[in-house]
């Protein structure tokens, strides 16, 4: 079995420390990135089996990088779920139409993206 590829893409690199450990930990091979066009090169480059994304990066936010990603054939099958410090209706809203798998409220609960990553694992069997 190969490694799995996962992006994560955040401002606040002390947010992710554990994140990052933890995925490697499991198996993962993660790549981390800290502004948006950045994000968005290294997911062009990788074609990671998820992305992980903070809406407000700098330079091109999570929501543009979402859609760019989505809306291109090359890259529609990608998993991309936005990391977002509120749950509010209007971040959800964007989320969904910049075509988001899904939002996990920040502090991330590791058991739940655990169970995400599963999931992930065994749509690609």
């Amino acid at each position: 079995m190969t490694s799995k590829i996962i992006i994560i893409a955040d401002k606040k690199k002390a947010a992710i420390d554990s994140i990052n450990q933890y995925l490697h930990e499991h198996g993962y091979e993660v790549k981390v990135v800290y502004d948006g066009l950045d994000g968005l090169n290294a997911v062009r480059q990788e074609k990671p089996d998820l992305v992980l994304i903070e809406p407000a990066l700098p330079g091109f936010n999570g929501f543009q990088i979402c859609s760019l990603l989505k809306y291109d054939i090359k890259y529609e099958d990608i998993i991309i779920i936005m990391l977002s410090d509120s749950s509010s209706d209007r971040e959800k809203q964007l989320a969904d139409t910049s075509g988001s798998d899904g939002i996990l409220t920040t502090p991330i609960d590791l058991n739940e993206l655990l169970g995400i990553l599963k999931t992930i694992d065994l749509k690609n069997e």
